[in-house]
C-alpha cells in the first residue's frame, strides 16, 4: 500500500522511541552516567530546560543534567502523548512531560550514529540513536 510506512521507517521509529524511553528512564533513575551516554559527544548538542537559556556542548549539557539528577528534591517525570517522526538520520520525539503536576511540552531530537563514529564506547550497537537536542517548556494556561 502506498500510504503504509515501509518496514525500515517503522523500525527506525521504534528505535527512536526506545532511545526516548531510555532518556526518561535515566532521568527517573537519576543515572548521571546513563544520561551522558544517551547524548552525542559533540560541541553542537543543545538543551533548553524550562525557564533556562540554551546550553550548548556535551560537557555543559551534562553539567546541567548532573545538577538536576543529583538534586534529591527533583521529582520524577511522566512522559506521555509521545509522537515520533524519522527523517533520514534524524528522529524527533514530541510529547508532554508532567513534573510534580506541572505540564511541560518537550521535544527530543536524536541523530542516528554509526559505532565507527563513537570511538569511546565499543559496547554501542552497530547503529544507535543519540540525543542532539532536548527542549522542555511549561504549558501556559490562560483563563
Amino acid at each position: 500500500m502506498a500510504d503504509e510506512p515501509d518496514a525500515d521507517w517503522q523500525a527506525d521509529r521504534r528505535a527512536v522511541l526506545e532511545a526516548n524511553r531510555a532518556f526518561y528512564e535515566a532521568f527517573n533513575d537519576r543515572d548521571v552516567e546513563a544520561m551522558a551516554d544517551l547524548w552525542l559527544r559533540s560541541d553542537e548538542v543543545t538543551c533548553i530546560h524550562p525557564h533556562r537559556n540554551v546550553t550548548r556542548g556535551h560537557a555543559e549539557v551534562q553539567r546541567t543534567w548532573r545538577a538536576i539528577l543529583t538534586n534529591p528534591d527533583q521529582p520524577k517525570i511522566v512522559f506521555a502523548a509521545e509522537d515520533a517522526q524519522v527523517v533520514g538520520d534524524i528522529g524527533i520525539v514530541a510529547g508532554r512531560e508532567v513534573v510534580a503536576g506541572v505540564p511541560i511540552v518537550a521535544t527530543n531530537i536524536y541523530q542516528r550514529c554509526d559505532r565507527a563514529d563513537l570511538s569511546d564506547n565499543a559496547d554501542t550497537p552497530e547503529q544507535t540513536w543519540l540525543l542532539i537536542h532536548h527542549h522542555g517548556s511549561p504549558v501556559l494556561h490562560r483563563d
